[in-house]
């Protein structure tokens, strides 16, 4: 049978990046085995769900380019893909085990109890409701409960765990693990207000969606043994499952969806990350290519993606390491796609480019910079320099500038500019040769003084490349500015 895998986010907040994680690895294992990816939507925590969050996870997994066989969005065989959609098959089901004596009803108020699904980007424990009935219900006769039933009473379902040796669950990942029946205790189906708990859902759409193997987080294992005596149940055949190691902060505790050092899904994109570079980074959080190499692009991971080699420790979400993969792609991508970009930002943030921008000058700059960035929008601040019309003199400037002989030198260049009416990289290039021949100096001694005069500090990018992004009567106005500093070193800055 073809491999089936779903992901199943609920649209009660953003898509956290622990989330992405998950349905990644599910999405590799469906192409490496030449499977179904299918994606799910649990909205049946009504009162919790978020307008748009649908919508948002649509665009999130497209723009990383993880496109799905079947969904709530896309339709196909299974569906409906709306859990909301299906309280009807749920309901069905849940009268099933009713008629059997597997599930009674319960008429104690813990039948309101509220279950928290436990989602890859929540910081909640296990599901609740699952906690004892208070009262006699599962000893009441049934034709006493249904008639109670169809006079109106409110009551929740509650499925009757049987005793028996204990459940085993056989996990990809984690080899087999153990679990006492008597723990588990009889536990809530569908709640008094008609919806359907998570473990209940879950097991019933999985069957019926023929998922044949269950790739989530690890915090999901607690849930399992009871979605496995649904199956017993229904004399179901289980999918295989599989729990990922826990995404983990850099101080090794679980990552939550408000460290404000991992940012959700849409601010990624929203400051101009290469896609790329987040599905490399994530299919790295808790598997292993087997070798040293890092670097992959999707075709390479989904070949060589498989569950023998997700490990069991917790993966660190490592910022640092996060930040040199986003540089490894952006400072490969073309310059008109790294343009394209910091355009895109330039939309986002409101930001208008001085009048002297266009295209090929973004792609000079952009030229002296690429290497540095993890971002388009980190474009802004390395640029500031260029964009912006008075520089910011740092403490190494400022004293270099200082001196004697770094104002000579930026007063004979200043000189030279305002005598010659050129201003490119050739122009620049020939006056700073004239200029040091006429004082004698050359090196570190003749463009230093200028490069902190025009750009604030004493290192930076090709000067002459660097210097012909400014406007002319830009670059003169900072000389002449920056000359102050050898004549009233206690303005410095102003």
């Amino acid at each position: 049978m073809s491999v089936r895998v779903r992901f199943a986010p609920s649209p009660t907040g953003h898509l956290h990046i622990g989330g992405v994680r998950t349905a990644l690895f599910n999405y590799l294992y469906a192409r490496h085995t030449g499977g179904q990816f299918i994606l799910r939507l649990e909205d049946t925590d009504v009162d919790r769900n978020v307008a748009g969050a649908e919508q948002a996870f649509v665009e999130a997994f497209r723009w990383l380019g993880l496109a799905w066989d079947e969904g709530f969005d896309i339709g196909g065989p299974y569906g409906p893909y709306r859990c909301s959609e299906r309280i009807a098959i749920y309901r069905g089901h849940a009268e099933k085990l009713l008629a059997s004596g597997m599930a009674y009803a319960c008429f104690c108020l813990q039948g309101e109890a509220k279950e928290v699904r436990p989602e890859e980007d929540a910081d909640d424990g296990p599901s609740a409701g699952a906690s004892g009935c208070t009262g006699s219900c599962s000893s009441l006769d049934p034709a006493e409960a249904l008639k109670r039933i169809q006079a109106g009473e409110p009551h929740a379902i509650r499925f009757r765990a049987p005793s028996g040796p204990p459940i085993v669950v056989r996990d990809i990942v984690r080899g087999e693990i153990a679990f006492e029946r008597e723990d588990l205790k009889d536990f809530v189906i569908i709640k008094r207000d008609g919806m359907p708990t998570y473990n209940f859902q879950v097991a019933v759409d999985d069957h019926l969606m023929a998922i044949t193997h269950v790739i989530r987080g690890e915090e999901h294992l607690s849930n399992t043994p009871r979605q496995l005596l649904i199956y017993e149940a229904f004399g179901w055949q289980p999918p295989q499952f599989a729990h990922l190691p826990i995404v983990l902060d850099e101080s090794r505790k679980k990552l939550s969806k408000r460290d404000p050092n991992v940012l959700p899904v849409s601010a990624y994109r929203e400051q101009g990350y290469v896609p790329q570079a987040i599905v490399n980074f994530l299919a790295l959080l808790g598997w292993s290519p087997g070798d040293e190499e890092e670097i992959f692009d999707l075709d390479e991971l989904c070949a060589r993606f498989d569950l023998d080699r997700v490990g069991r420790a917790g993966a660190v979400f490592d910022v640092a390491k996060f930040r040199w993969m986003a540089n490894q792609y952006f400072k490969s991508l073309d310059p008109k796609e790294a343009v394209r970009l910091i355009r895109e930002q330039a939309v986002r943030l409101n930001y208008s480019f001085p009048p002297y921008v266009d295209d090929e000058w973004l792609e000079r700059a952009v030229a002296l910079v690429q290497d540095g960035l993890a971002c388009a929008r980190e474009f802004f601040t390395a640029a500031r320099v260029w964009l912006e019309p008075e520089v910011a003199y740092d403490e190494e400037a400022r004293a270099l500038l200082a001196t004697e002989g770094a104002a000579r030198v930026v007063r004979a260049y200043l000189s030279a500019c305002e005598q010659d009416p050129s201003w490119d990289e050739a122009a620049n290039r020939a006056r700073f040769q004239a200029v040091g021949r006429a004082l004698g100096v050359k090196g570190r001694d003749l463009f230093m003084p200028v490069r902190a005069a025009v750009t604030g500090h004493t290192h930076g990018p090709d000067l002459q490349k660097s210097m012909a992004l400014l406007p002319k009567e830009m670059a003169v106005e900072r000389m002449r500015r920056a000359l102050a500093f050898a004549q009233a070193p206690e303005h410095q800055g102003r």
